[in-house]
């Protein structure tokens, strides 16, 4: 009787897989950190150079409106509101919404989102129901004068724009600077980048300055001390850099001071309509607010020497 023997399984050599050591992973996930580390800042960079251009544009709009308005009414930029003006009997009605210099010019912008830089995170305060208007109609414009705050302690229209109009050229009528007055006008700011505010003058009745006479500084710079009305001035650094913002305004600031908004520095139109980005350190503002005096009727502060620039004219 013949035993056949079964067949035996053949010997598999080297069947291993084969598969990265842990040394190797290792490697590999410090060269992805390190591509990391290195592109995505020049991602946020791009990002942000995008937001820039995007803001330059929204300043180079709301520059040449305000030139269009001057055309249209004596060579003069819009007062800070359209009430309680001096000399006016235009009251403004506290708990209505009033409109601001940046709703005057809306008109010749006809879009009102270029009144808020993409790289202001401040949202909008909306309106509600019970806000009204001069005309007592639900309010669609402008921002609340005095009246009470809303629940979250805001008030309607509040942070509606990112810009601020040069307060030297029109203090709500204390003083208002013709086009004539400008000596130079490739140097003169109109308009630059500014606290979140209302589009509306420099009184705490409109919850935060939107008219300032110089920029926002970082508060850890210290101030030189400078004379108002005096051309002499080559500081022209106001001694406190959030003196005309509201408390809100302060508290936004510290967190992104807004001249060093755009990879630090910020973006601003001149009067000859021209927009251009620069450090904080290149500007030159007023001292302070000096008021109507003998040798200064009109208000209006001069010392722009035309060489860099400057809010005075």
């Amino acid at each position: 009787m013949a035993f056949h023997t079964l067949p035996q399984p053949k010997t598999v050599r080297n069947n291993k897989l084969v598969g990265f050591t842990l040394i190797e992973l290792l490697v590999v996930i410090a060269i992805i950190a390190i591509l990391a580390a290195i592109l995505f800042p020049v991602f946020a960079q791009v990002r942000e150079k995008a937001r820039q251009t995007s803001c330059l544009n929204n300043i180079k709009q709301i520059t040449l409106a305000l030139i269009q308005y001057q055309q249209d009414f004596d060579e003069t930029v819009p007062f800070n509101r359209e009430c309680s003006n001096p000399g006016s009997t235009y009251v403004c009605t506290s708990g209505a919404a009033i409109l601001g210099w940046v709703d005057l010019i809306e008109p010749y912008v006809k879009n009102h989102q270029v009144f808020k830089c993409p790289s202001d995170s401040v949202p909008i305060e909306p309106y509600l129901p019970g806000d009204l208007d001069m005309q007592g109609k639900p309010a669609s414009r402008g921002h609340v004068w005095l009246g009470s705050p809303h629940a979250d302690g805001l008030y309607g229209g509040m942070y509606q724009c990112s810009y601020a109009r040069n307060n030297n050229l029109a203090n709500n009528g204390t003083n208002t600077a013709a086009l004539a007055q400008v000596q130079y006008p490739t140097t003169t700011i109109l308009i630059l980048e500014f606290a979140a505010n209302s589009g509306g003058g420099d009184s705490g009745n409109e919850h935060g300055s939107a008219s300032p006479f110089s920029i926002v500084r970082d508060p850890s710079i210290t101030a030189s001390p400078c004379t108002g009305y005096d051309p002499t001035n080559t500081t022209n650094n106001r001694s406190n850099f959030f003196a005309s913002l509201a408390t809100e305004q302060v508290a936004n600031e510290r967190s992104q001071v807004s001249s060093v908004r755009h990879q630090g520095g910020g973006n601003y139109g001149f009067m000859d309509g021209h927009a251009r980005w620069f450090k904080p350190d290149r500007i030159k503002g007023q001292c302070a607010y000096s008021g109507v005096t003998p040798a200064h009727p009109d208000a209006t502060e001069t010392g722009n020497d035309g060489t860099t620039p400057d809010f005075r004219l």
